[in-house]
């Protein structure tokens, strides 16, 4: 994230190069990205870059936000950024609670080529079973065929709202814990 890195966090920097360009600045300015922006690795940077909305004449309030607790059955962590050039007092929202589950958003039908069965996805079937995870699901509310899951074949465990989903790429059932989500039916 250092200026001039090259690297595509440094891309932060090219925001500051356009806002240095503009005839007139934007009232609102709007970020979001993860939040090891402001930890150990990058605060120094992120204190820069702070500092550079500062001098443009820009007010400056940061927060992590989840987007489990404003009503995405999503479990997403980021760092949102909202700067003013005006002297403009901000709050960001309080949280609120869930009432969804990743089940009110999954389609009845769903194409097979959606599904994985292979031997990985036997297996955290199994580990789930034995670990007793999807009896633990079936004692809840949540009184369904269907299950979210992490999908991680360490850990398999059931899940409420989904692990933070990524745009790039879905890697299916993997080592990590919280790196992706699936959902496991029951057949009948």
């Amino acid at each position: 994230m250092t200026k001039g890195s090259g690297t595509r966090s440094g891309l932060l920097w090219e925001v500051e190069r356009l806002l240095n360009e503009c005839e007139e600045l934007p009232q609102v300015l709007v970020m979001e990205n993860v939040p090891m922006i402001h930890g150990k690795k990058f605060i120094k940077d992120f204190e820069n870059w702070l500092e550079a909305l500062s001098e443009l004449g820009y007010k400056n309030y940061w927060q992590d936000l989840n987007s489990k607790n404003y009503g995405v059955a999503q479990n997403r962590n980021r760092t949102f950024l909202v700067s003013f050039l005006d002297d403009v007092s901000f709050k960001f929202p309080d949280p609120f609670p869930l009432t969804k589950t990743m089940d009110d958003y999954l389609e009845d039908e769903v194409d097979e080529k959606y599904y994985i069965d292979n031997e990985k996805a036997q297996e955290l079937i199994r580990k789930l079973i034995v670990s007793g995870e999807l009896d633990k699901a079936e004692q809840t509310d949540r009184q369904t065929d269907r299950q979210t899951i992490d999908l991680t074949i360490n850990e398999p465990r059931v899940i409420s709202e989904a692990n933070c989903i990524k745009a790039r790429y879905d890697a299916g059932i993997v080592n990590f814990k919280a790196d992706g989500s699936g959902v496991i039916e029951k057949w009948k």
